[in-house]
């Protein structure tokens, strides 16, 4: 449940490199300055100060704590995302834009939080991890130079992208590491009818509350799976809070009233609770993803975002 976004991030470098090899050359200083014929009269030309060159700024598509996001990395990103797209099912290119800059805007924000922990990738580890990416590949038959050329990257916004992509994901990691492995949790079961019964749904909850067993009319209702949803914390069922609201409000042993849904129409039985329950992998990795996503929008919040 646990997801990242397409568009990633991957180029600063390049530009910093060719703003190095594009600086002027500065005129010699140490020649002496031309004088005309010497008279009793004349003082000595003074040399004219050299004004240095002006840095020219670097084009950037977004600036993010006043760090750039370089123009050329953001518009090889959407370049690579576009050319991942379904063409039957791609958005429009307003909509590919806004989801390349958002998803950096979050690596960019997550990379920013690994330096300042502590996090850094050095020149030699980044270079370590390329000549282990080579080898992986080539045990697969893919060239890496030939996989960079045709998605868009030369060396340097590579390498760029993969010092970036390391900064977010110790950052990521060390986000969801912090969710603990149990939370306080429901154990519920529910019994469930599609928009067009609701009649039906009325009827069963009147046998409920004239003493008829929940778990029967589940299993005859539902029997694929009894009614069964088992255990659940907290953010787990986002897309149906009203649902999760309800059962975390429930006391053991008793059963809602009815809850419409988009979807339907259920009646809820708590069977009972735990303040630490142990988490099943697939209900940790969706509070993990929601960590992420709860903290991402806490920096985007207090972040200076900047988008010309």
């Amino acid at each position: 449940m646990f997801k990242t976004k397409k568009p990633l991030l991957l180029l600063l470098l390049l530009a910093v490199l060719l703003g190095a090899c594009n600086k002027p050359t500065p005129a010699p200083t140490d020649l002496p300055a031309e004088r005309g014929p010497a008279t009793e009269n004349t003082a000595a030309a003074s040399p004219t100060p050299e004004i240095p060159p002006t840095a020219t700024p670097m084009p950037a598509a977004a600036h993010v704590n006043g760090e750039p996001i370089p123009l050329a990395y953001y518009q090889g990103e959407l370049q690579r995302y576009r050319a991942s797209l379904d063409p039957a099912a791609a958005s429009n290119e307003a909509d590919q834009e806004k989801a390349v800059m958002d998803a950096l805007i979050d690596q960019q924000l997550m990379a920013q939080a690994a330096r300042a922990a502590g996090f850094s990738l050095s020149d030699a580890d980044l270079q370590s991890r390329i000549e282990d990416l080579v080898v992986k590949l080539q045990a697969s038959g893919i060239d890496l130079g030939g996989w960079m050329q045709n998605n868009f990257y030369d060396d340097a916004s590579f390498r760029y992208g993969l010092r970036l992509a390391a900064e977010a994901a110790w950052q990521r990691d060390e986000l969801i590491a912090a969710v603990p492995e149990t939370a306080e949790q429901v154990h519920v079961r529910q019994i469930f009818f599609e928009k067009d019964q609701q009649s039906n749904a009325q009827t069963v909850l009147g046998l409920l509350n004239n003493g008829s067993d929940f778990d029967t009319l589940a299993r005859r209702y539902n029997a694929e799976t009894g009614g069964e949803l088992g255990w659940f914390p907290r953010g787990y069922l986002s897309t149906y809070p009203i649902i999760e609201e309800t059962a975390f409000a429930m006391h053991p042993g008793t059963f809602s009233d009815l809850i419409e849904t988009e979807i339907g129409y259920h009646i809820l039985y708590l069977v009972e609770s735990d303040p630490a329950h142990p988490l099943t992998t697939e209900a940790r990795l969706v509070l993990q993803g929601k960590a992420l996503e709860d903290w991402l929008a806490a920096q985007r919040g207090s972040a200076s975002i900047s988008i010309p």
